[in-house]
């Protein structure tokens, strides 16, 4: 009976790819080509602190609170859907898989550090509500599962502002400046702050700067697309 329903639900409502919509396999995230089609951050060429590609590098323009920034993905069109399909459709399996590649990228990138706990950048009550989720603490307490460290919850979300999207470099700061602020107990911790999205970093960096504040030791980030951009290169 199961497995007629199964085939039912198979037929009327097929799993599709997050990138591109195609029909996919039960338990898959992304289809063969939009696998194929995710662009990978080379190591090897990024700089640890902005996390942007060195030719992008924005250190000598901008000083950030966080001490890194790391992603296994750059924000082409492939991931960017994928994000949404798991922000804005729900599609856990994607958040899943995002997970799995963020903290592959901390042990391999920060495998120097010895953090004492995962951390999230918040999203406002009303918001969370309305959205049923914030994608950026389940991606946490994946990362925190598989890295073996505590989750904690730190940061607080005050007040609303306008969406970080189509807003320039300097906006963006300005935008979040004060939206943020410490509720948990930082004092001498390294800390890993997780988000969905780096653009400019100014969501991060205000994020870290009150993490600092409140004690943390040292704050690393790690999200799952990184935006190489030289218009963005000041540093979400």
């Amino acid at each position: 009976m199961n497995s007629f329903k199964a085939l039912i639900k198979a037929v009327f409502h097929p799993k599709t790819c997050a990138g591109c919509g195609a029909i996919i396999d039960e338990g898959e995230a992304l289809c063969d080509y939009c696998h194929e089609m995710l662009v990978r951050c080379d190591p090897l060429k990024r700089c640890i602190k902005c996390g942007l590609n060195e030719t992008n590098c924005c250190c000598n323009r901008k000083i950030f609170h966080f001490d890194g920034c790391v992603a296994p993905f750059i924000n082409t069109a492939v991931a960017q859907n994928a994000v949404y399909s798991f922000k804005f459709a729900r599609k856990m399996i994607i958040g899943e898989f995002l997970a799995e590649q963020m903290a592959l990228c901390v042990k391999n990138e920060y495998r120097d550090i010895k953090f004492d706990g995962v951390c999230f950048v918040p999203m406002l009550k009303r918001k969370r509500l309305r959205r049923g989720f914030n994608q950026s603490r389940v991606l946490a307490e994946k990362i925190a599962d598989l890295l073996g460290l505590p989750l904690y919850n730190l940061l607080i979300c005050r007040k609303n502002a306008p969406s970080q999207h189509g807003l320039k470099a300097k906006e963006r700061f300005l935008n979040v400046k004060g939206m943020y602020r410490a509720a948990g107990q930082a004092k001498g911790k390294t800390l890993l702050l997780v988000d969905d999205i780096k653009t400019t970093g100014a969501t991060l960096d205000e994020c870290a700067k009150q993490l600092l504040l409140s004690g943390a030791a040292g704050v690393y980030c790690v999200t799952a697309l990184i935006t190489e951009s030289r218009r963005n290169n000041a540093g979400k």
